[in-house]
């Protein structure tokens, strides 16, 4: 059998439970049975879990690796690779989009101590790392795509809300899940010290709080996408080849798809074409600044538990989330 391995340039995260050559063919053996011949890259992907490229005989995949059990996680993240594993399984299963199939799925933690899964490779590489960058006319058709997808996605309706791994989380409306999110967020900054800007905590929970109304006109819960960003959109020649990524999915307000908040100004006209739905109401807008404040809080937040290298890594989401509040204040 022949064996090698190659390095790239990675993000490094406390979080990533890297595994030694020896285990990683065990792992794929296992997936596959007895293979000829072997080989394992690391890739640069994955903010939280190590992401290795595997090619085995004739097979090419991807391996995704939960966070070891002794790394400081959020308390959101209680098995991700669990949920993004059954989420791939479902929408492969009840839905029409481009997206990896799950292969493997190993939760026994008897060769690798955490879950894991294989999924099929994807040709091409994230629209976030490609240079040059596809032009506008380009992105703007990639981006009516994810419009299509995120709502074929919210087309699956879910029972209550929540985050799908931690029942603990449901809830029959949508105001007090989002409240249990921030709760979370905020829970995990105090274990951190880590101040959030311009306002306190319990400012922030009081101003999402008084928005009640508003956050529960939304009565039935969907599945939702919370992380179409860039680096989880594949491209391939300038065409959109699939969406990976499904670890962030929760059960919701549609509103509360990645794109809807995004660090736009406002929603891209052809996400929200592709959607198909192009106005909102005051209520709507309301819960989309919410989101909005959601989604940057989780991003100073996360620095405190990812270790990243880079110690100013998303310090200029300080200045967002400060507008996004102020956002809020101005149209409620």
């Amino acid at each position: 059998m022949t064996e090698k391995r190659e390095m790239s340039d990675v993000i490094n995260a406390v979080t990533k439970y890297r595994q030694s050559d020896e285990t990683l063919l065990k792992m794929t053996e296992k997936a596959l049975g007895k293979i000829q011949s072997f080989f394992a890259k690391e890739l640069s992907g994955g903010l939280c879990n190590a992401v290795y490229l595997i090619e085995a005989d004739d097979e090419k995949m991807i391996l995704k690796i939960a966070p070891n059990d002794d790394a400081e996680i959020m308390r959101h993240e209680c098995d991700i690779t669990g949920t993004e594993a059954e989420m791939l399984r479902l929408f492969k299963e009840k839905l029409d989009i481009p997206i990896p199939e799950l292969i493997y799925f190993d939760g026994s933690r008897t060769i690798c101590k955490v879950p894991y899964f294989f999924m099929s490779f994807m040709e091409g590489g994230p629209l976030m790392t490609l240079d040059p960058r596809p032009d506008e006319t380009c992105v703007s058709i990639i981006k009516r795509e994810i419009g299509v997808i995120s709502r074929r996605i919210s087309s699956l309706t879910a029972k209550s809300f929540g985050i799908p791994a931690m029942p603990e989380t449901f809830s029959d409306n949508n105001c007090d899940f989002v409240l249990t999110l921030f709760h979370m967020l905020l829970d995990d900054a105090k274990d951190k010290l880590i101040e959030v800007p311009g306002i306190t905590y319990d400012e922030l929970l009081n101003l999402i709080e008084s928005q009640r109304e508003a956050l529960n006109e939304v009565e039935i819960p969907c599945y939702i996408h919370t992380d179409t960003w860039d680096g989880n959109i594949m491209v391939n020649d300038n065409n959109f080849i699939g969406l990976i990524d499904f670890a962030a999915i929760l059960y919701g307000d549609p509103l509360m798809n990645h794109d809807f908040h995004d660090f736009s100004p406002e929603p891209r006209t052809d996400f929200l074409e592709g959607y198909g739905k192009t106005t909102f109401s005051l209520n709507e807008h309301i819960r989309i600044v919410i989101y909005k404040i959601w989604q940057r809080l989780g991003m100073i937040v996360e620095r405190g538990y990812r270790g990243y290298e880079d110690s100013g890594m998303y310090s200029w989401v300080l200045d967002e989330f400060t507008k996004s509040i102020e956002e809020l204040k101005n149209i409620i």
